[in-house]
C-alpha cells in the first residue's frame, strides 16, 4: 500500500540520515590520532562534528527535489527538517558550552584580543543559532513575512555552515589529512549547493518555461479559478493531487513571491493548468486582480498526495473549503479515464456561497460512481443537507457501513479540520496507513496528525543514538 511503503521509506531514510551524520565523525579516527584530551572535551568536540553534519543536511531536506517530495510528502520532510534542526542547533550550541566548562582556556577562541576575525565569526554563530530557532518556532507571533523569513533563514544557515567548516579546517585537530578535509568540504558543498539549487538553478529552469495567464474567473465567494497555459510545449506532467509553486508576473530568479497551490486540472489535460485560489492572505487577497495575459512561472509538481493507481474498496475524499482543489483534479481524472471506482466526497464549507465547483461536481457524479455530501457550518433557511462540522458522527453516517479498512481516505483543508477528521477516522476503525493528507508549509507541517508523533519520536531516537555515538567517540 502507498502509505505503508511511504512510512517504510521514511524509516529507511532516517537510517541513511543517521549514517551520513555519523560517518564524518568516525572517519576522523582513521589514521594517526592526536593525544586524548579528556572525556568531556572530546564529547563536546564530537557534538560539534555531529551538529555541523546535521546542519549540512538540513538544506538538502528542503531543497524541493520532486522525487524526494513525492516519496515522503512535503509536510513529513518539513516536519523532520524542523525537529532535526532543533537537535542540530542544540548540539552545535552544546559544543562551546561543554568545552568552556571543561577547560576555561577555550575562552581564547571567543576573545577578540587573541584573534579578532575568529572571535567575531564564532560570536556570529552563537547569535545566529538562537535567532534561527526563535524565528522558526515563533515566526507568526513575531509577525515576520514568510518569504523574507525564508530568505533570512537560508542565508543564516549557509553562513553558520560556512563558518563551521572554516573553524574545523583551521583547528585541524582531527583533520590534518587532505582527504578528511575533502570529506567535510563535500558536506559543505552539498549543503550550499542545495540552497543554490533552490534559489538559482530551479528559478532559471522555471524561467525558461513561462506560462501565460489565460483566465481569472470567480469560482465561489472570495475564491478564484486561475488558468495558465504554457507559452511553448505541453504543461508540466503531474499526478492528480499534487501541487506546484507559482510566481505571477515577476522574474522567479529575483522574486520572493512564490506560493504553493494544488493543481485542479485533470492529469489528462496537457494544454493548461488550473488552480483554485481562495483569498486568505496579503497575496491571495489580490489574486482576482491578476490580468489575463500576464506571465506566470510554475515549479513542480510536488507532494505525495496523489490518486492511487491500485484498486481499493473505494475512495473517500474529505475536503474543507479550498481543500477541494486536489480532489477536483482526482475527480476530473477519474471522469476522463472513465473509471468505475466508487468515490464518496465529503465537502465542508462555511456557507453555501463558499462551495466551489458545485455544478461540475453534480455533472461528474453523473459520469462516474460519485456521491457528494455537502456540509455547511452556517446553513441558510432552505438548506436541507448536512450541517455543522465534519464530526465522527457525520462521517459514520456517510461512510460505507462495511469494509472501511479496504478504502483509501484523503483529507485536505484547514489544519484544525484535518486534525479532527484524521482522529475521527481512526476512531471509526480506519487504519492510519489508509489515511492520506499533506500540508504545504512549515507552520502547518507542525500538525500532521498521528504521523507528527511518529516523526518526533524518530528524531528523538536519532538524537539519543547520536549522543551515544558522541560518548563512544569521546571514550
Amino acid at each position: 500500500m502507498h502509505a505503508v511503503s511511504r512510512h517504510g521509506r521514511l524509516r529507511l531514510a532516517a537510517l541513511g540520515y543517521l549514517g551520513v551524520t555519523l560517518v564524518p565523525l568516525f572517519v576522523v579516527l582513521l589514521g594517526p590520532t592526536p593525544p586524548e584530551r579528556g572525556f568531556w572535551i572530546e564529547f563536546g568536540v564530537a557534538l560539534g562534528f555531529i551538529g555541523l553534519a546535521m546542519l549540512g543536511l538540513q538544506s538538502v531536506l528542503t531543497a524541493r527535489f520532486p522525487r524526494i517530495s513525492g516519496a515522503f510528502g512535503q509536510d513529513a520532510l518539513l516536519q523532520f527538517h524542523r525537529q532535526a534542526g532543533i537537535v542540530a542547533f542544540t548540539f552545535v550550541l552544546a559544543h562551546p558550552v561543554i568545552l568552556l566548562l571543561a577547560d576555561s582556556g577555550y575562552w581564547e577562541y571567543l576573545d577578540p584580543r587573541a584573534g579578532f576575525l575568529r572571535a567575531v565569526f564564532l560570536w556570529i554563530v552563537l547569535v545566529a543559532l538562537p535567532a534561527i530557532i526563535v524565528t522558526s518556532l515563533w515566526r507568526e507571533r513575531l509577525h515576520l513575512p514568510y518569504q523574507w523569513w525564508r530568505l533570512g533563514h537560508a542565508a543564516l544557515a549557509v553562513l553558520i555552515v560556512l563558518i563551521g567548516l572554516v573553524h574545523i579546517l583551521r583547528v585541524q585537530h582531527y583533520l590534518e589529512s587532505g582527504w578528511k578535509q575533502a570529506l567535510w568540504l563535500t558536506i559543505g558543498a552539498a549543503s550550499i549547493g542545495s540552497v543554490l539549487y533552490v534559489r538559482a538553478l530551479k528559478p532559471l529552469r522555471t524561467r525558461r518555461h513561462p506560462y501565460t495567464v489565460r483566465a481569472v474567473e470567480p469560482l465561489a465567494d472570495r475564491t478564484w479559478r486561475v488558468t495558465v497555459a504554457p507559452e511553448t510545449g505541453p504543461a508540466l506532467p503531474f499526478a492528480p493531487g499534487q501541487f506546484a509553486f507559482v510566481t505571477f508576473a515577476q522574474d522567479p530568479l529575483i522574486s520572493l513571491e512564490e506560493h504553493p497551490f494544488s493543481i485542479a486540472s485533470s492529469a489528462r489535460e496537457r494544454d493548461e493548468l488550473e488552480f483554485a485560489i481562495r483569498e486568505l492572505g496579503d497575496f491571495t487577497n489580490r489574486i482576482g486582480e491578476t490580468p489575463t495575459g500576464a506571465r506566470a512561472f510554475v515549479d513542480g509538481p510536488y507532494g505525495s498526495l496523489r490518486l492511487p493507481r491500485a484498486r481499493h474498496g473505494g475512495l473517500v475524499l474529505v475536503a474543507g473549503g479550498i481543500g477541494i482543489s486536489p480532489f477536483i483534479s482526482m475527480l476530473r481524472t477519474l471522469r476522463d479515464e472513465r473509471s468505475d471506482q466508487r468515490v464518496i466526497l465529503v465537502y465542508a464549507n462555511q456557507r453555501e456561497a463558499d462551495i466551489a465547483y458545485r455544478d461540475e461536481l453534480r455533472a461528474i457524479a453523473g459520469a462516474i460512481d460519485l456521491t457528494v455530501v455537502h456540509v455547511i457550518a452556517e446553513p441558510g433557511p432552505d438548506w436541507g443537507g448536512e450541517q455543522g462540522l465534519v464530526t465522527r458522527e457525520l462521517l459514520d453516517r456517510n461512510l460505507p457501513a462495511d469494509g472501511r479498512e479496504t478504502w483509501r481516505y484523503f483529507v485536505c483543508g484547514p489544519p484544525p479540520m484535518m486534525e479532527a477528521v484524521e482522529q475521527a477516522l481512526v476512531e471509526l476503525g480506519v487504519p492510519v496507513s489508509c489515511i492520506e493528507s499533506e500540508r504545504f508549509d512549515i507552520g502547518a507541517a507542525g500538525m500532521i496528525g498521528r504521523r507528527a508523533t511518529g516523526i518526533r519520536r524518530m528524531v528523538l531516537g536519532l538524537g539519543a543514538v547520536l549522543i551515544l555515538a558522541a560518548a563512544m567517540f569521546a571514550a
